[in-house]
């Protein structure tokens, strides 16, 4: 994995657990890992496998994959982070918006 899905990870996880009203040393003691090695995944200097966080996202109470919101930058997860943010509009205003994507889509091509 990339240094910056570490990165995004580790800042998704420090956001959960501050949410949650956690401290470091409660989740990584709850975890079973030191407090540092902790520190060091929220930094995302170190990429955790993933039965560490399994239960990490179990701790936090937080299903896994709510962990990895926005962590990757592939096109499939910036589509399914679009379609979360259109759920709460209209049809009309979910049509508008696919429009005016289109436009800017050929717009931006055209530089290229």
């Amino acid at each position: 994995m990339s240094k910056d899905i570490a990165v995004r990870l580790g800042r998704n996880i420090a956001e959960v657990r501050k949410a949650a009203g956690k401290t470091q040393a409660e989740v990584a003691e709850k975890v079973g890992i030191d407090t540092v090695s902790l520190s060091r995944i929220e930094r995302g200097t170190v990429m955790p496998g993933i039965a560490t966080l399994d239960r990490i996202a179990d701790v936090l109470g937080e299903p896994l994959g709510k962990l990895f919101d926005g962590a990757s930058s592939g096109t499939a997860a910036l589509a399914d982070d679009i379609a979360t943010l259109l759920d709460s509009l209209s049809e009309a205003d979910r049509i508008f918006l696919l429009e005016q994507i289109q436009t800017w889509t050929k717009k931006l091509s055209k530089k290229k």
